[in-house]
């Protein structure tokens, strides 16, 4: 029998550690379960972090710090840092200039960027600084793996404004990341969704094509897909080898202008974020089922490093069957070997558990999963699935009394979603809905209905009749 699945390492790496933990797999997303609820309400601090990571930059703040310039002290940093390289007159004149550039440049105490290179210089909290690391390099290895376009919007000092002009000129603090040795690109996270992280790619590029309103909604954009990427993998992870892990699967959410009832979609229990709360439990407990399977003679190393692929259910079965009968019962056997080699380590307890063997590979993968929810903690895994709330919270969540959390759009989001979705030329009505499904958003025959009502009252629709069909979206940017 060929060694399908590497059992002596999995074991010994399990009993060594005498905890949970993905082996040799590639990360695939950045939480943890010692949930601190740190990131909720500080995505503007993670998309600093995102944008160096895109442009290979690092922050250096000894370069403000380390200025003779000096005026106030409730001036901010980056403000006497770029006055420190003009000329004056006098110190009013100089005082008159940072009080402006502290007006121009900041909202209290947050960055206001008014260039896209000026994403660069969001700062993070130092008690932040690791959880938001991470954050950065998951969205940097996920969303844009290593575009050159999307790196080419926040990398260059180009501007059309004098002011903005002088502004960038003036700044440094800035630097390329240091190589630390020929393995320093190597990757961390494994992308999923290719289809999904395609289209923000689009989306993004479309935007960076209108200043303003890139620099306005590139943030709340960016923010969706990166919660919308962890409740895609929630869902995909329950359907097992159901899966389609290319695209998005759409889920209902409800406008926020809207009342609910227990009729409407976003508040039922399939294709909501219902179905996501409630099993947002797993996403731990699939995470390391599927690391385990993940260890087998088909998944080699990983950029020349030790790290191997993580392959969800659907990928993995596909992959064993194409290579034919006889090794997909060899897997079998392997699997369920494991199942009981697991099911013995010391540290977990589980003697009194009963483990049929499996008759099939789904079967197996269900039942490995099984194991390791007895052998889990409850705790830890509802942490570690309550970072999925923490990221939507506030702006794609709202509480609606007894139907709890739903799904939300507000209304500029909605306008935004529009925009990208039609780009340039005016599409149906219906192939809008289509266009939103395919950045994970459904709407009932309700919301469609008001959605219709709010784009006629803006002008936005041509409507030529009532039937969808017949009915367009015109360009909004």
């Amino acid at each position: 029998m060929v060694q399908t699945l590497d059992r002596e390492y999995l074991k010994n790496h399990l009993e060594q550690t005498k905890r949970h933990d993905t082996g040799k797999v590639l990360d695939i997303l950045p939480f943890s379960s010692n949930r601190k609820k740190s990131i909720r309400g500080q995505f503007n601090q993670i998309l600093g972090e995102y944008i160096r990571n895109i442009c290979d930059f690092e922050l250096n703040n000894k370069a403000f710090r380390e200025k003779e310039f000096f005026l106030s002290a409730d001036s901010h940093e980056l403000s006497e840092h770029i006055a420190n390289n003009v000329d004056y007159n006098d110190d009013d004149d100089a005082y008159d200039f940072v009080r402006f550039l502290d007006q121009y440049l900041f909202n209290q105490k947050d960055i206001r960027p008014i260039h896209p290179f000026l994403f660069n210089y969001i700062e993070v909290e130092k008690t932040l600084k690791n959880e938001v690391g991470k954050y950065g390099q998951f969205m940097n290895g996920t969303l844009v793996k290593e575009s050159p376009e999307i790196k080419a919007i926040f990398n260059n000092k180009e501007s059309d404004d004098i002011l903005t002009e002088l502004i960038l000129e003036m700044l440094d603090g800035i630097e390329e990341k240091q190589s630390q040795g020929k393995n320093t690109k190597s990757k961390q996270y494994q992308p999923l969704l290719a289809n999904f992280t395609r289209i923000y790619q689009e989306d993004i590029l479309y935007l960076s094509k209108y200043k303003d309103y890139f620099l306005s909604s590139f943030p709340l954009l960016t923010q969706y897909y990166v919660f919308m990427y962890t409740c895609q993998l929630t869902l995909k992870f329950e359907q097992f080898i159901e899966a389609n892990m290319e695209d998005a699967h759409p889920l209902y959410f409800a406008l926020e202008w809207e009342s609910m009832s227990k009729r409407r979609k976003a508040t039922d229990e399939l294709e909501s974020y219902k179905y996501i709360k409630e099993n947002a439990i797993n996403l731990f407990r699939h995470i390391h089922t599927i690391s385990h399977i993940s260890h087998n003679s088909l998944n080699k190393g990983e950029d020349g490093t030790e790290k191997i692929k993580f392959v969800p259910y659907s990928t993995l079965y596909q992959l064993i069957k194409n290579k034919g009968v006889e090794y997909e019962e060899d897997f079998l056997k392997e699997i369920n070997q494991w199942i009981q080699d697991y099911s013995s380590l010391s540290w977990l307890n589980l003697d009194s558990v009963s483990v049929d063997e499996a008759k099939t590979i789904p079967q197996a993968f269900k039942l490995l999963f099984n194991c390791l929810k007895e052998g889990t903690s409850t705790d830890v895994a509802k942490r570690f699935g309550e970072n999925i709330g923490d990221l939507g919270a506030n702006q794609f969540l709202k509480t609606r009394g007894n139907y709890g959390q739903v799904f939300n759009i507000k209304h500029d989001f909605l306008l935004l979603l529009t925009a990208v979705s039609v780009k340039d030329k005016r599409i149906p009505l219906n192939d809008l809905f289509k266009e939103l499904e395919k950045r994970g958003v459904a709407f009932d025959r309700y919301s469609k209905k008001e959605i219709i009502s709010l784009f006629d009252n803006l002008n936005i629709l041509d409507k030529k009749s009532d039937s969808g069909d017949a009915q367009y979206v015109k360009p909004i940017l």
